[in-house]
């Protein structure tokens, strides 16, 4: 695979003239009477919910209309000013004028990089680029230490898997995308995060509640969708390199070329490295994984006349080794004597979209959004085996038009996904193959203050038979700085009970399940956003509260509890529910100096009642689950933009620990009761030049570690060793430097 990922790299510098690029829109930049660019203004067509910010270049590209009509602009303490844009128009240059000297210092130095739409009708968080550079955001996982919407969790002691958590609950039941197409599914799941490197996102949007119809019915708590760099906004040759103390290395570059207004390709390299062999806990085993890893991604964009086009092609290698210490020595002479981890995951995708926009009718547009993927894996858990290979295939269609006026937009289409597994576990077959395709539709409106997005869909899986899922957005403007959003809607999902719980594998448990008695997992979620902006002694100031209820009708339970040495997957036999609640507070203080709160507080519940039982047990809090969270996030910026000073403090509450049924008392005297809370501060120093940049931080910058973390940790090979009781950071104060150089 290794072969092929140079080969193919090879060939993509051969045929880097081969370009292409993306739909036809208009391109600007809005600036100020001192030339200074102006990030973040919002720019919507007049009369329309349809609009985009400028992003950290004061640039913004929207779709084109077909009819003489106005771009509005607006930006915090300046004017708004109206733009007459005629249909041949490609490019805008903007001034926007009109301040208080005041205005000038609130607007230009101090402006959000992570905020909640006040455009989207849904409850949507945009994490920028200039966000993800406030901390060491190597890959999606770490893309969220600054947001209070997500939580990033490790899974077990031993493979540093990373999950995310969104409204209480696993990031399997909120819908990852990679440019609105479904990603990562199945096998690829327990990595997914950590396969998009951060350089290559250009931004993430976060959708909370009941999302969108149009990409699948299986969002239960949201959707993330990370959106790529393009080769005709990034850079032309982008250089970033990372090393971190705990021997941790990465590599990233971008190399980009435009050739004329139609045409434009890009690649995207990354390899990163982890060799450091360290056991703080000393309990015999590696606290980091040693891993190597290589993703490649060629981008190409066309754009036609009435057409545009894009194509992609991803290759990834990806091996890691974790276990006993003494497991590098003599392993393969003698494969017992000590316990070792090996996973090795291989994947191709490809993946693209087409879109046609010539009709007679304005605002009309058809899109064909496909992927598809080949991943393979083979994974070795002491004296567990565990090796799988999936193919899948995506294809969505999506037709756009509007109803007598924009203010009644519809999107209408059709989808289909296929899955085919090899699947093994032991000698146990999980093989097999999944089939759903769907159709759909979404009616929405908007005027003056009120929006609303009502979707339905249908789909057809070849297990669980046919199936509806309603989702519902309301959003309404009390004015332009107070909004308040209802959501409500359906989601369902078949689960895959090895993939998504690889973590278990790391211990000598049991799996018992028999998938051909698993129902369809189904939920129901419901939740308001309430967003404010104001004025706190003259600086900008923003207050979000989120309050959601997701509701279980089924659920596959994964029961840790019940039995001895095994873990137990039925469906729900009771209550599975998540409360979530998040308040979040910024204030612009002074010149430069933004600040965050947040407070979270996730009552998750489920009732363990297997088959045999008599039902009766009450719901309880999920194990290893904290019921209060917080964030604190501190940023500077001096005057001349050359120094950026940044930090976070992330709080976690209180933990219950799983019922450990039949492990002898001194086995488990630190895994009993409750995980005490804690905090991780996190700190970042950047320089900046004209084409160039350093930064050196710190991360756990407390040195605050979880001392003990598996259980049995001297019998790896015996009934009670078990490596899932993480509730803290296993590796402790680490430093980690790096540098951005590149060529507009």
């Amino acid at each position: 695979m290794r072969a092929l990922i140079i080969t193919t790299c090879l060939i993509f510098s051969i045929l880097s003239q081969i370009q292409s690029q993306t739909a036809k829109e208009l391109y600007g930049n809005v600036f100020n009477e001192a030339g200074e660019n102006l990030i973040g203004a919002t720019v919507l067509w007049e009369g329309t919910d349809i609009g985009t910010v400028t992003d950290e270049k004061g640039d913004f590209w929207i779709q084109k209309r077909s009819e003489t009509t106005h771009l509005v602009i607006q930006y915090v303490g300046y004017n708004p000013i109206s733009v007459e844009m005629y249909p041949h128009e490609d490019t805008v240059f903007i001034k926007v004028e009109g301040i208080t000297e005041l205005g000038t210092v609130v607007v230009a130095e101090n402006r959000e990089d992570a905020f909640t739409s006040t455009l989207d009708t849904r409850n949507v968080e945009q994490i920028t680029s200039c966000e993800l550079k406030k901390a060491a955001c190597c890959n999606l996982a770490e893309s969220f230490e600054t947001s209070g919407s997500v939580d990033v969790m490790r899974q077990d002691a031993v493979t540093s898997a990373s999950e995310i958590q969104m409204l209480g609950l696993r990031g399997i039941y909120s819908q990852l995308l990679v440019e609105k197409r479904p990603a990562y599914t199945g096998l690829g799941s327990p990595l997914a995060l950590e396969y998009i490197p951060g350089t290559w996102v250009g931004g993430i949007q976060v959708s909370k509640g009941a999302s969108t119809v149009q990409n699948g019915p299986q969002a239960m708590t949201g959707q993330i969708n990370a959106e790529l760099v393009k080769p005709f906004q990034d850079k032309k040759v982008f250089v970033n390199a990372f090393g971190a103390t705990t021997g941790r290395g990465e590599l990233n570059v971008h190399l980009n070329k435009r050739i004329n207004s139609k045409l434009s390709s890009g690649l995207l390299l990354h390899g990163s490295t982890a060799q450091g062999e360290f056991d703080k806990n000393n309990d015999g085993f590696i606290d980091q994984p040693k891993k190597t890893s290589l993703v490649a991604l060629w981008r190409n964009f066309y754009q036609a006349e009435n057409f545009s086009t894009q194509f992609n092609v991803q290759t990834l290698s990806d091996e890691r080794q974790s276990g006993q210490l003494t497991a590098f020595d003599n392993l393969p002479d003698a494969p017992n004597s000590a316990y070792r981890i090996d996973q090795k995951n291989q994947r191709v995708d490809v993946f693209g979209k087409f879109g046609y926009f010539g009709f007679l009718k304005p605002e009309t547009s058809v899109g064909f959004i496909y992927g598809g993927s080949l991943h393979d894996m083979q994974n070795q858990f002491g004296n567990t085996r565990y090796n799988g290979k999936q193919r899948n295939f995506y294809a969505n269609l999506i037709y756009s038009s509007f109803i007598s006026t924009t203010d009644h937009r519809v999107n209408a289409g059709a989808s289909f996904q296929y899955d085919d597994y090899d699947e093994f576990l032991n000698e146990g077959d999980f093989s097999r193959t999944e089939v759903m395709p769907g159709v759909f539709g979404e009616y929405n409106f908007t005027r003056d203050k009120f929006g609303v997005i009502a979707g339905l869909r249908f789909d057809h899986h070849n297990r669980y038979g046919l199936f509806a899922t309603p989702r519902l957005n309301l959003k309404y403007n009390f004015n332009d700085n107070t909004i308040l959003r209802l959501s409500g809607g359906r989601g369902v999902r078949t689960a895959q009970i090895l993939s998504e719980n690889m973590a278990v594998m790391a211990s000598n448990r049991q799996f018992v399940v028999d998938q051909s008695q698993l129902d369809i997992e189904d939920a129901w979620n419901a939740g308001l956003n309430f967003t404010k902006s104001f004025k706190i002694g003259g600086k900008s100031a923003s207050f979000v509260a989120d309050l959601y209820r997701t509701q279980f009708v089924n659920q596959v339970v994964m029961d840790m509890e019940s039995e001895h040495g095994k873990v137990l997957f039925y469906n729900l036999d009771g209550k599975s529910y998540s409360n979530s609640l998040l308040v979040l507070g910024s204030w612009a203080v002074f010149k430069g100096f933004d600040m965050k709160l947040a407070y979270k507080l996730n009552d998750v519940k489920v009732s363990y009642n297997p088959p045999g039982s008599n039902g009766a047990a009450d719901p309880i809090q999920r194990p290893l689950q904290a019921r209060h969270r917080g964030l604190v996030t501190l940023n500077y910026e001096t005057p001349n933009e050359k120094w950026m000073f940044n930090s976070n403090t992330q709080i976690t509450g209180k933990q219950r620990f799983a019922h450990s049924h039949g492990v002898p008392s001194e086995l488990i005297r630190d895994f009993t009761g409750e995980a005490p809370a804690f905090a991780v501060v996190n700190a970042q120093v950047t320089r900046r030049f004209k084409t160039l940049e350093f930064y050196v931080g710190g991360e756990n910058l407390t040195d605050y570690r979880q001392t003990s973390a598996i259980v049995d940790w001297e019998n790896p090979f015996g009934e009670y060793f078990d490596a899932m009781q993480v509730w803290g950071p296993l590796v402790g104060a680490r430093a980690y430097f790096g540098i951005r150089w590149w060529i507009d």
